[in-house]
């Protein structure tokens, strides 16, 4: 058969899972089928006998649908031949099907024949890393082995899509098989990606930390010359950090710490985790920090603020990673949630674009991109795109916009805000009868 296998062109960094495992089975069977990213003119004019296509976020699925129409044609029947799977298909099949001609397989491939080839289930399939040296797009990191202890989560988040797509925590598959296999048929791998939803929450999460040890990952590990790393990849539970846990991470490769806080609501267990971490030597973290879900501008800034007084008190660097929540439902990411507005969130996404996503828990730096207020970052963000990203070149215009902004009330801050929103969702020039107002929007 011919067998085709696509990642539309997604700003991904790991490779497609499952589409290397569908290959591992289609490989095991004595075919060999082609992997491809996005739209690629010579496989567009060949013949295939099926398509796989995957599919991401769900705020992705238009490039997904753009991917899946540009293909139709390389097929006898797309309804039957195009099979689309992965997270945007099991949470929106609906979207996919009212928008292109395929057949959409929801949610993992965890049982036999679920492809109509009568085969086993693809889930326990390797995933086929030798197909990767066929393209030239190279996956962060690319000498890994991806692994997965556990299969969902204990937590029921509102904001998060994995109880949707794996409703039952439950363990998979042990390490040592995993990577047994891996090294088999591919050769000995530097890193150790472990990519379970909340992995601290299996009973004997004891035994899976012994085990990272004792098969090379151990703190200091070297191969090549080179130190190895074990990276939790989603993060790990800070709510479920023991001091047994803690010891037991220190112990092993782990590089950075994946943390998350989510709400001020978990600060307290949020704080005893950093302490537990930090005094075990673990100094290098990692937090992602949500916002426009149901926090406010104010919660927000309050969060990155804790992370600097804690990366202070315990000596440890702890970076921020914001990330900006959008509905599972959504298809696009204009989301705005009832306690945000447009300019902050776009302000955020300039303040992120300059500093490569992260946030820096150095003072000195977080003053000048947060600011030293939560009304000194509220400012921040309402300034025009130009005078957040590149704050050097125009000092001096945001000097004098500070000026004329510093003049209006609350009332007015609203009005402008709320003007900002309109023109640019309408692509409109903004305007107002206000003059105050309409000075500080001449720098827009």
């Amino acid at each position: 058969m011919n067998i085709l296998l696509v990642e539309p062109n997604y700003r991904s960094t790991f490779p497609p899972l499952g589409l290397l495992r569908i290959s591992s089975y289609f490989k095991s069977i004595g075919e060999s089928p082609t992997f491809v990213r996005g739209l690629d003119r010579s496989m567009q004019l060949k013949a295939w006998d099926k398509i796989f296509i995957s599919s991401l976020f769900t705020f992705e699925l238009p490039r997904t649908v753009k991917t899946v129409n540009y293909y139709q044609n390389c097929v006898k029947n797309p309804k039957t031949d195009i099979i689309v799977g992965g997270v945007g298909a099991t949470l929106m099949p609906e979207y996919i099907l009212e928008n292109a001609q395929c057949k959409v397989h929801v949610g993992p491939l965890s049982d036999p024949d679920m492809l109509g080839f009568n085969e086993p289930a693809i889930a326990n399939f390797m995933p086929d890393y030798e197909i990767l040296n066929t393209i030239e797009k190279k996956y962060i990191p690319n000498d890994a082995y991806f692994t997965r202890v556990t299969i969902g989560c204990i937590r029921k988040c509102a904001f998060c899509a994995v109880p949707v797509l794996e409703s039952k925590f439950r363990y998979q598959q042990n390490l040592r098989d995993q990577i047994a296999e891996v090294d088999s048929m591919y050769g000995k791998k530097h890193d150790l990606v472990v990519l379970d939803n909340n992995i601290l929450a299996l009973d004997d999460i004891a035994s899976v930390l012994e085990e990272i040890k004792s098969l090379g990952f151990h703190k200091g590990a070297m191969l090549n010359g080179r130190k190895r790393i074990v990276d939790f990849n989603q993060g790990i539970d800070v709510r479920l950090i023991t001091p047994e846990v803690a010891k037991q991470l220190s112990e092993i490769a782990i590089h950075p710490v994946r943390i998350a806080f989510d709400h001020v609501s978990v600060e307290k267990a949020y704080r005893e985790g950093v302490r537990l971490l930090a005094e075990n030597g673990l100094r290098n973290i990692m937090t992602y920090v949500m916002f426009n879900f149901n926090d406010s501008p104010e919660e927000f800034y309050r969060r990155l603020e804790i992370n600097l007084e804690l990366s202070k008190q315990y000596n440890v660097r702890i970076s921020g990673f914001p990330m900006r929540y959008c509905p599972i439902s959504d298809v696009d990411r204009h989301y705005i949630s009832p306690n945000w507005n447009w300019r902050y969130l776009r302000g955020i996404q300039c303040i992120l674009n300059a500093t490569h996503g992260v946030v820096s828990p150095n003072p000195s730096f977080f003053n000048v991109s947060f600011g030293r207020s939560v009304d000194e970052f509220k400012e921040i963000v309402t300034m025009p795109d130009r005078f957040i990203i590149y704050r050097k070149e125009f000092s001096e215009e945001a000097r004098e916009w500070k000026k004329d902004f510093s003049r209006l009330n609350s009332s007015q801050q609203s009005e402008l805000l709320n003007i900002l929103a309109e023109s640019h969702n309408q692509k409109t020039f903004p305007h107002s009868l206000d003059l105050k107002i309409n000075k500080v929007l001449s720098y827009y």
